[in-house]
């Protein structure tokens, strides 16, 4: 093989995409979110649960369409979810939960927060806070990289999608280093994002660190568990009968954890028999179906992700079962 041949088929380093601004509709609310962000995915059961009409925008994060000049004009760190309202711009998504619970209201538009000064207040308000400190970014990378948990993930991280998101992370890591190098603003932002991701994904490489990470995971249900066992069988929910922002952020986590297959080694086989409960529970809102992408939107992504030798063995299993 020649020089030049060699050079062609080495892998082409990430670069930043001319990504073009969307044309959106007007006089709606829009989200600009991913369907698999951990925080999109919070703010999705916030407005499926409060029953708001929104348009949404998928950003294509594989690609870096984060960093593209478009959408760092609506949000400089280059995160989602952001909220988009008419002209009013609201980033981050306690922000934009924070916005709609105070903007829609009344009998069409149900209260995810009790009113303050109350106990149920303190409540939520002590949930947020134990998971918002929960570093669900790294338990998901952690989750690919450590094969000795034993896992039963479910879809979409199952099979070759695990070593994808791995080489993903890596590839959106050097998009950002393009970025905080290339762009001529938002570097400060950038960089700090920067910083995080890179001691994010220091943390999960090591497996005594990580354990640090699912201890901290054990140690909070641990306390859900008590909370739930005081309070059953009065009471459905966390705080009382209604569904609030603290049983969003608790039914998310165990959907996240279910879905990278941390059940087994959580709450399963009467370990937390209440977190169990609690969770099938939460599985059977109309919020959380919602949420959950098509059979065909998941093996797409599948598809997507999986590398052109194992496409390639897909097709030929394909065809010697229809000769």
């Amino acid at each position: 093989m020649s020089g030049d041949q060699a050079k062609e088929i080495e892998a082409v380093p990430p670069s930043l995409q001319d990504f073009k601004a969307p044309v959106l509709p007007d006089n709606k609310l829009v989200l600009f979110f991913h369907p698999y962000n951990f925080y999109s995915q919070k703010v999705l059961l916030v407005l499926y649960e409060k029953k708001i009409d929104f348009f949404p925008y998928v950003v294509d994060l594989c690609n870096g369409e984060q960093y593209s000049s478009w959408f760092l004009n609506l949000n400089p760190k280059g995160d989602v979810p952001v909220l988009q309202d008419g002209a009013f711009i609201v980033p981050n998504s306690t922000h934009i939960i924070n916005y709609v619970e105070s903007k829609f209201r009344g009998a069409k538009h149900p209260a995810l927060k009790p009113q303050q000064n109350s106990k149920e207040y303190d409540q939520v308000l002590l949930y947020e806070q134990a998971v918002g400190r929960l570093p669900v970014g790294a338990l998901s990378l952690g989750s690919f990289i450590h094969d000795d948990l034993k896992l039963v993930p479910k879809a979409p991280f199952i099979g070759p999608v695990r070593q994808s998101c791995l080489k993903n992370n890596e590839k959106v890591l050097d998009l950002l280093r393009r970025s905080v190098e290339e762009l001529a603003s938002n570097k400060a932002a950038l960089k700090n994002k920067l910083d995080i991701q890179v001691r994010r994904r220091d943390l999960v490489s090591s497996r005594e660190d990580f354990q640090r990470v699912l201890d901290a995971v054990r140690h909070f249900l641990l306390y859900v568990e008590q909370e739930l066992s005081a309070k059953a069988p009065r009471s459905e929910w966390l705080t009382g009968d209604e569904v609030t922002l603290a049983d969003i952020s608790l039914g998310l986590l165990l959907h996240r954890l279910y879905q990278l297959g941390f059940e087994n080694h959580y709450w399963a086989f009467g370990k937390l028999p209440q977190v169990e409960a609690y969770f099938l529970r939460f599985r059977q809102r109309e919020s959380y179906h919602r949420l959950q992408p098509s059979n065909f939107a998941i093996l797409r992504e599948m598809w997507m992700r999986t590398p052109g030798n194992y496409k390639l063995g897909a097709g030929a299993g394909f065809l010697v079962g229809h000769i």
